[in-house]
């Protein structure tokens, strides 16, 4: 079966990505991945305030001798120019070990501090950058339209620093996706990911505190971002990739038949420390699906079942939530 697809603007030989993780860190780990038959890798995210931590002490140094005008320039934002370069190295030498596509991403709010570091990563030779918003607005006073044109700036800038193909991983919290995901489309972007899943804090009700922890995704986690690729494969352009409760092959091919270009795998790897045992059952299950549908290539059935196709009283929409309990409640 030919298992190739094209994910913004870029051929993958099959459409699993691994999405940003610790596994995506180091040369090593990627060359591991794409042994194990990944089609491509998102590079572990770097955040802002990595960098501004990582450069704390060279601003505290430039500010120890003096406040004169050429000191002042130089320590002006310093950690945001200076910062990054452990990241671009290490972009730059996964490009160089593997042959599959390499996505950099980075976690960001402020458009201003990330234009000329997107534009490093595009000269290490990344494939392509992924934006990742993971954006939790602190004023109650900050309405919806400020958070998304406030992210909508965020792209905007970079779409116009940088050639590399961009794509934007979104939550699922937008007050209205499909209007949101339309303006992303008219600025410019190559595709977008459904969805980001933000790590959540607990509560040890024993010490009275808070408890970070690593949530993996389950399975049934991969019905909500399901829902939205399959709404929005007609409203949008450009390339979408779901993410998200990406276990096993069934959720790959279900995502494939919502629209999607490409999955993202992640929880899954965590679940089994064989990565190239998930990758290879999950990549063998899909040609088995298709030979047995008789299905030569994946255009051949992506988006067969996205909502325009079922339509509004049978698909993913508002009307089959009535029918479902109307049934049930008689």
């Amino acid at each position: 079966m030919n298992l190739k697809t094209a994910y913004l603007g870029i051929e993958l030989k099959n459409p699993l990505i691994v999405s940003s993780c610790p596994l995506t860190s180091s040369v090593d780990g990627v060359k591991d991945l794409a042994a194990a038959g990944a089609g491509a890798v998102v590079v572990r995210s770097i955040f802002e305030e990595q960098i501004r931590a990582e450069t704390e002490q060279m601003d505290e140094a430039l500010a120890a001798y003096g406040t004169g005008a050429a000191l002042d320039y130089l320590g002006a934002d310093m950690g945001m120019r200076l910062g990054p370069e452990k990241y671009v190295d290490t972009i730059r030498a996964i490009r160089k070990a593997v042959t599959i596509p390499v996505i950099a991403s980075i976690n960001c709010i402020a458009s201003a501090n990330w234009v000329t570091f997107a534009r490093k990563i595009e000269a290490a030779g990344a494939d392509a950058l992924e934006l990742n918003v993971y954006d939790i607005p602190q004023s109650p006073d900050e309405s919806s339209n400020a958070v998304e044109a406030r992210h909508l700036a965020l792209v905007q800038a970079v779409r116009a620093e940088v050639k590399l193909p961009i794509t934007i991983k979104l939550s699922p919290y937008y007050t209205n996706t499909l209007a949101f995901a339309r303006q992303l489309d008219r600025a410019g972007i190559n595709g977008m990911v459904l969805f980001n899943r933000f790590i959540q804090p607990d509560i040890d009700i024993d010490n009275e505190s808070l408890v970070y922890e690593v949530n993996l995704s389950r399975e049934q986690d991969l019905l909500l971002p399901l829902r939205w690729v399959a709404i929005l494969r007609d409203l949008v352009r450009r390339d979408i990739a779901i993410s998200g409760g990406v276990h096993t092959c069934a959720s790959v091919i279900k995502g494939l038949l919502a629209g999607a270009n490409a999955v993202y795998l992640c929880s899954a790897l965590y679940h089994n420390d064989n990565h190239g045992r998930v990758i290879g059952d999950m990549l063998t299950g899909l040609e088995t699906w298709m030979s047995h549908k008789g299905h030569a290539d994946i255009t051949a059935f992506r988006g067969a079942m996205r909502e325009r196709i079922l339509g509004d009283a049978d698909g993913f929409e508002r009307a089959h939530y009535f029918k479902l309990l109307s049934s049930q409640h008689g």
